[in-house]
């Protein structure tokens, strides 16, 4: 019986050998073609000072989100904010994005779901390599109530309750040129 068992496990083993692997994210950007060292691709990203508002309802002062982002291979350091007058930068017809400081890096907030979206275009001025990479984090936030008596009145600010939140990207897409085409 040993003998059969061992002969079905040998026979399975080029079978086996012969599957593609599935190459992490790390595997592919490094696979991708980089014009030159100016055009890094993004693998990991850092957010502190993450801090949410949300108003209470009645308070027609619109959300707030404030947070610091750092991407050490790209070498980018930003500031983004958002308090209801940005303009969206992402694609008409789908939820809205706004940019950081540095708008190569943008970001989405669901309040639903307390989650943000991360968004860092890599080489977004050459068109056949422009990728975007993304992720989504839920981070675990610390909320006290706002008075009226606060800047933006009734509601609720929250704080992250991670001083750093490191992470990685989760996908790479490829950036769609304006209008779709």
């Amino acid at each position: 019986m040993l003998i059969m068992n061992l002969h079905a496990f040998l026979a399975l083993v080029p079978l086996v050998a012969s599957l593609p692997s599935m190459p992490s994210l790390m595997n592919k950007l490094k696979s991708l073609p980089s014009r030159d060292d100016q055009c890094p691709f993004p693998e990991s990203y850092e957010i502190t000072s993450l801090q949410v508002w949300t108003p209470n309802n009645g308070n027609t002062h619109p959300i707030v989100v404030d947070f610091q982002y750092a991407d050490n291979e790209t070498n980018i350091v930003t500031s983004c904010y958002y308090n209801g007058t940005q303009p969206s930068v992402g694609p008409e017809g789908l939820a809205p994005r706004y940019p950081c400081e540095n708008p190569t890096v943008q970001f989405q907030w669901v309040q639903r779901t307390s989650s943000l979206s991360i968004i860092e275009l890599a080489c977004p001025n050459t068109p056949e390599s422009g990728f975007m990479a993304l992720d989504q984090i839920t981070p675990r936030l610390s909320c006290v109530n706002t008075s009226n008596t606060t800047p933006f009145g009734e509601g609720s600010q929250c704080f992250s309750l991670d001083f750093a939140i490191l992470k990685n990207f989760t996908a790479l897409d490829p950036i769609e040129p304006p209008g779709g085409n």
